[in-house]
């Protein structure tokens, strides 16, 4: 802590150099404070002195507050013109380089989607793509209203008209003419289109005997794919016979569903007899009868799946006969050729479906750069302008 006399002291010494630098001369009584009054007169004997004419502008600037000169304003606005025309030029450059890589991937699988769509669209598509190449293969343009003739009754019409929400159980029947050459050929695509619609075989059998032959599959197919996938099998070579059947098992599935509803809400009214039973036997007769609830329950829920596969897939049955006078051979295939557009078909669908896939993970992180890039180079420009301000 200071002193108060030392205060003082400093305050004596202090006014006595102010007098000495006003008056011009050291005559202080006291020796320390008359040196110090000499070596602030020597100070300011030593001290350069400015040019008068420099002092002059010194003095009118500091009372005009310092103005920045217009030169310099003006040129440090031309640097911060140049700066910017200089990263909006180098900007479509970046913009560009970011772009480079979605139209790597891009401009490729347009290529490929061009290509498909010229070719008459993807194998098994709903517009026919698919059964019009087999057709086209087997030359048998005349077979294309048979084809027409198999195609199932729409959701909401046909065996039900004006009605929705109907459980209808399908079956197809579909007898091909197939020279005994192109047997296991013809085989082979039947099982190829049933997988490409969803499908699955149930059974198959085919012989390629030289004594006889023939082949029978039985197939099941989603009826959102029945359509295209019915043109597709008839496709594959002269149809000699075709049926289909339907039947309306609604009432079946409305009645197993209430069934069901009735069995459960009964159940849950014995499990709170069960917990409120007053003696042991009341509670065991409770239990026989949730055990026999339980497999009305069981049984009613293995009924309603059955329902459910035989209705979400129809039942096509399609037999392979030989035919003797080898007019299929015309018909039913194009050899190794056609095999192979189809091939090939199929492989530009696939790659297709990965381009895809890879586009749509390359998409997104594409526009978090370019946003990111964005928000980076809105930060830099309002530190600019801030600078500059």
């Amino acid at each position: 802590m200071t002193h108060p006399e030392d205060i003082a002291t400093v305050e004596r010494q202090l006014a006595a150099v102010e007098s000495a630098l006003a008056g011009g001369e050291a005559v202080h009584e006291d020796p320390v404070a008359r040196e110090l009054q000499e070596l602030a007169l020597q100070l300011r004997a030593d001290s350069p002195q400015a040019d008068p004419a420099f002092a002059e502008q010194l003095r009118a600037r500091v009372e005009a507050g310092f103005p920045a000169p217009a030169e310099s304003a003006r040129a440090r606005q031309d640097a911060a013109l140049e700066r910017l025309a200089a990263s909006a030029r180098r900007a479509p450059s970046r913009f560009g380089k970011l772009l480079l890589p979605v139209a790597g991937v891009g401009v490729p699988l347009l290529l490929i989607v061009v290509v498909i769509f010229a070719a008459g669209g993807p194998p098994g598509s709903n517009g026919g793509g698919g059964g019009g190449g087999d057709e086209a293969a087997s030359g048998g343009g005349s077979e294309a209203p048979s084809a027409a003739a198999l195609e199932p009754p729409a959701r909401d019409g046909g065996f039900v008209p004006r009605q929705r929400n109907r459980r209808i159980e399908r079956s197809f029947t579909l007898e091909l003419g197939v020279p005994l050459d192109d047997m296991a050929r013809v085989a082979d695509r039947v099982t190829a289109v049933t997988s490409r619609h969803g499908g699955f075989v149930l059974s198959s059998s085919v012989d390629t005997g030289e004594d006889g032959g023939g082949g029978d599959f039985s197939l099941r197919i989603p009826t959102g794919q029945l359509r295209p996938a019915l043109r597709d099998l008839a496709g594959l070579a002269p149809v000699i016979r075709q049926s289909q059947e339907g039947r309306d098992v609604t009432r079946d599935h409305v009645t197993a569903q209430d069934r069901l509803r009735a069995a459960r809400a009964e159940r849950r009214s014995l499990l709170r007899r069960l917990e409120a039973a007053a003696t042991d036997e009341e509670a065991e007769a409770i239990r026989r009868r949730l055990e026999l609830v339980g497999g009305e329950i069981n049984g009613l829920r293995s009924q309603l799946r059955d329902l459910r596969l035989r209705t979400d897939y129809a039942v096509v049955t399609v037999s392979l006969l030989v035919d003797e006078d080898g007019q299929g051979g015309a018909s039913g295939g194009g050899g190794p050729f056609d095999d192979a557009v189809d091939d090939a078909g199929d492989l530009l669908v696939g790659f297709a479906g990965v381009l895809i896939r890879v586009l749509a993970l390359a998409l997104p992180l594409g526009a978090i750069a370019l946003a990111a890039w964005l928000a980076a180079r809105g930060v830099r420009r309002r530190r600019r302008e801030s600078a500059l301000a």
